[in-house]
């Protein structure tokens, strides 16, 4: 795959003509460029050509599958440098990278000036400088001399051995495509099968034989970049896309069975893990039972499992066949880093040693939309977890991230379908989408005021994945900085706003809300005219930014649901009386709403309010409802409970 970066090119070798390896071009592809440029007039840089063709053959009995990859570049504008910069990804353990050749094509009074690319760098694409095992790298390199009307040109060819590894070929970008195509070529001897996703009525489908073989292909003209918008799905979500499988290949009069099904899937992810732990460790052992003494079944499970997550430092591998065969539990113990499968290994072996019902998961994160019955390939996953029988039910545990408790998944794999490896057999688990009433805000404010100034003494909780956000912001921040968040946390009322004092509590502890005790002034807050008191007791207004413009053509995603709870006491002096109580407001969806009510009692004013989001996808069809909602939580925001004085009797 290849990606765009955003560093500066070579061009003043083009200034000052020092071109190397410059000749006239033979081979540019043909194109209007003022026929694209009126197609595509917004467009910076346009794809002339996306193209794999694969050939797949039987070697020694083994599939041997070649693609060849063409991408052709346009570059649109004068801003040609910002999109010179291509890539190369590949995995050392299941593909070679050969015959790559990248070449600039610079318009010129003749014709085309051609550059072949010879700096081409390859190196890991993960930090750590070579101190982590990782099989994947990264081929980089720059288009020289990039420059409007000019053309950027990547050809190479990809050898892989692994049938289990074929992957699918996306017909849309974030840029343009005057043409993509795709097709793979096979013996009869070999069963080859796809699965097309997302929109692909604008893709041209044909099937041909000829010598024994079989060619499907796929093309589609002149499609439109992508829509790009913030908190939307993946791409994966909504573009036009085909996945390959071999199902099965015969050689040497034997028929072998690859992928096709749940069960085919299965059977290779148990070829991997087979070896998996099997010799004891006396070492991991000891510790574990040293964690694990005198302590009950929840106990046990806690021990272990945030242990993994405070000792194991989470190294991201790359994606390859390392990023699907774990390493031993014993190994990743003594290292002490590892990525999700190794901590995954780690926990269950050490969960199994304890006594506990421990499983190896895999799952993909959210990233990817397919169910396992829709793709039944690698494709489907990307992750891998552990998992523990507790109370007749799965619990699912993510070592990954350090900031989140027991019983929560981690946001990542909310609602996704997780593989329970149960020996030879496996069981399909979707991951509970943790419910918003666990996702909590809760904030007491008592209210009084001096003069024009607002004061308040409030004690704020946040707990579970709520609790985990802000955890995860402030993990790796300076005090100072963590300071600063915080500070901008419990900001109330306006930007005058001074917290005197912050008592944080429990910060560092599992299984109990991140507490916040606090003082606050507000200048200026409090308006008075004559005898009259007017304040808005509405210090914080989640949401009130939050209206979806009309313009949004995606579903908007969130980390996790969540509700806000506040109650708001404001003292009312002996020598006030209320002229005016704000109505109580609320609207109520089934995946959002509010309520505010008021109420008073005796000498004091209680405000009530309750925020609710109970999705993790707010879709397009329900924006209108959202945008009712928005407004009539911004008038709520803008009332204010009026005071006077009382009069004097005489």
């Amino acid at each position: 795959m290849t990606s765009k970066y955003n560093l500066f090119t070579n061009l003043w070798r083009l200034v000052l003509g020092i071109l190397p390896l410059t000749s006239l071009a033979q081979n540019v592809p043909k194109f209007n460029l003022a026929q694209i440029k009126t197609k595509y007039p917004d467009a910076e840089m346009v794809y002339l050509n996306r193209i794999e063709r694969i050939n797949i053959d039987l070697i020694d009995g083994k599939p041997v599958i070649e693609s060849t990859h063409q991408q052709d570049r346009l570059f649109m504008t004068e801003r040609a440098s910002v999109w010179a910069d291509d890539r190369v990804y590949y995995s050392e353990a299941f593909q070679a990278i050969k015959d790559l050749q990248a070449v600039s094509y610079i318009p010129s009074k003749t014709g085309f000036l051609t550059i072949k690319i010879t700096n081409i760098i390859t190196e890991k694409p993960s930090p750590g400088g070579g101190i982590f095992y990782d099989d994947s790298y990264v081929k980089k390199f720059t288009y020289t001399g990039a420059k409007q009307g000019g053309v950027g040109s990547l050809s190479y060819r990809e050898v892989s051995t692994n049938p289990f590894m074929m992957g699918g070929f996306l017909f849309g970008s974030f840029v343009p495509v005057v043409n993509a195509e795709l097709s793979v070529t096979f013996p009869e001897s070999v069963k080859v099968s796809y699965k097309s996703y997302g929109d692909v009525k604008n893709i041209a489908f044909k099937q041909t034989a000829l010598n024994g073989k079989m060619t499907y292909s796929w093309k589609m003209l002149n499609s439109k970049e992508l829509i790009i918008e913030p908190e939307s799905l993946p791409i994966r979500y909504y573009a036009p896309q085909i996945y390959l499988y071999i199902e099965n290949y015969r050689a040497n009069g034997q028929t072998t069975e690859v992928l096709g099904s749940v069960p085919k899937l299965f059977e290779y992810y148990k070829s991997l893990v087979k070896n998996l732990n099997q010799k004891p460790d006396s070492e991991l052992k000891s510790l574990t039972d040293s964690l694990t003494k005198n302590k009950d079944e929840l106990g046990k499970i806690k021990a272990v499992y945030y242990w993994v997550q405070d000792h194991i430092k989470y190294v991201a591998f790359e994606e390859g066949l390392g990023g699907f065969v774990p390493r031993q539990a014993a190994d990743v113990c003594r290292k002490r880093y590892g990525d999700c499968k190794d901590m995954a290994s780690l926990l269950t072996s050490m969960l199994q040693t304890a006594g506990l019902d421990a499983k190896l998961v895999w799952i993909g994160t959210r990233d990817i939309p397919f169910k396992y019955v829709e793709n039944p390939s690698m494709s489907v996953d990307n992750h891998m977890i552990a998992a523990v029988k507790y109370k007749g039910q799965w619990q699912f545990l993510d070592a990954t991230d350090d900031r989140i408790d027991f019983g929560l998944p981690t946001t990542h794999i909310q609602g996704k379908e997780a593989m329970i490896m149960l020996g030879d057999k496996y069981e399909i688990v979707t991951v509970p989408v943790v419910a918003a009433a666990q996702n909590t805000k809760k904030d007491s404010i008592a209210l009084s005021w001096t003069g024009r100034t607002l004061i308040g003494t409030g004690v704020c909780e946040y707990d579970g994945q709520s609790k985990g956000y802000i955890k995860t912001v402030t993990q790796y921040l300076s005090e100072t900085k963590r300071s600063e968040y915080f500070q901008g946390l419990l900001g109330r009322g306006s930007n005058k706003c001074n917290i005197e004092r912050n008592n944080i509590v429990n910060y560092t502890e599992r299984d109990k809300p991140l507490r916040f005790e606090y003082l606050f002034k507000v200048p200026d807050y409090v308006q008075q005219v004559g005898s009259e008191v007017f304040i808005n007791p509405n210090l914080v207004k989640t949401w009130a930014d939050k209206r979806i413009e009309p313009s949004r053509k995606l579903d908007i995603k969130y980390d996790h649901r969540w509700s806000e709870n506040n109650v708001i006491t404001l003292a009312i002096p002996a020598e006030y009386e209320v002229t005016n109580l704000p109505p109580n407001a609320s609207f109520d969806n089934p995946e959002f709403g509010f309520d505010v009510k008021y109420e008073q009692k005796n000498n004091q004013i209680f405000i009530y309010s309750k925020l609710t989001l109970n999705t993790i996808l707010l879709k397009k069809a329900n924006f209108g409802d959202w945008n009712k909602m928005i407004d009539k939580l911004t008038d709520s925001y803008n009332e204010v409970i009026l005071l006077k004085k009382k009069t004097k009797a005489k």
